[in-house]
């Protein structure tokens, strides 16, 4: 099971969609995508039409919009139902900065929302979080990147990528964003959250290099592939 986060940076949907191809992945997650029809394999959310929130599965995956009502999310959190070879639920990220929901802060206040839902489902979280251990002091303690990742490990939580690599937050080795596409301004801001049951499964972590990818977005595809599950 592959999966990769790539915020795209808006423009046209089929070329994105055509460079990210060749990655094969069963499941995307890809922020600032324009609009496209909500089906059994795609479900897009947002106001602006060029620039939503998509969650793509390629056959025989399917997802299916889970509904959190009465809970209101913040404006691009998008919990899916993913059915297929396994069935579990997912969350597509794309945090953003809506007034009280700054960037992580937006994340944290979907944690607070959701708690029962994420005990009991331990969905997947994958996507553009737009956080590092690098902006901790813009936040309170209690609502910057380094609290968000222990209150995600309190959980079962780990970043495939930090697992992966052995690497703590805040000494990634690969960058996921370059602000203005500029080779030397590097961030790492995407994140696969996975919980424990996962994480003993991840089998690959990569990062897009920015040769490749910086002609198609600022951000780099962050792919995580896991091993299939075992029957019971």
């Amino acid at each position: 099971m592959r999966l990769i986060a790539w915020n795209c940076c808006a423009g046209p949907l089929a070329e994105k969609l055509r460079a990210i191809r060749p990655l094969r992945a069963d499941l995307i997650v890809l922020p600032e995508s324009p609009r496209v029809d909500t089906g059994p394999h795609a479900v897009w959310i947002g106001e602006n039409p060029r620039k939503g929130l998509a969650v793509f599965a390629t056959p025989p995956w399917r997802v299916e919009r889970i509904d959190l009502s009465p809970v209101v999310l913040p404006r691009y959190f998008l919990p899916v139902r993913v059915t297929g070879p396994e069935t579990f639920a997912l969350w597509g990220v794309w945090a953003h900065n809506f007034g009280a929901d700054r960037y992580v802060r937006a994340t944290h206040r979907a944690l607070d929302e959701c708690h029962e839902h994420l005990l009991r489902e331990q969905p997947i979280l994958l996507g553009d979080f737009n956080s590092h251990t690098q902006w901790d002091h813009q936040h309170p303690p209690h609502l910057g990147h380094s609290a968000l990742v222990a209150r995600l490990a309190a959980l079962g939580y780990s970043s495939a990528y930090h697992h992966y690599r052995d690497r703590v937050h805040g000494e990634e080795g690969h960058a996921t964003f370059y602000e203005y596409r500029h080779r030397h301004r590097p961030y790492h801001l995407d994140y696969v959250f996975a919980p424990a049951a996962l994480t003993s499964r991840i089998v690959r972590v990569s990062v897009g290099q920015h040769r490749r990818w910086s002609r198609w977005s600022d951000h780099m595809p962050l792919t995580v592939e896991f091993s299939p599950s075992v029957p019971a």
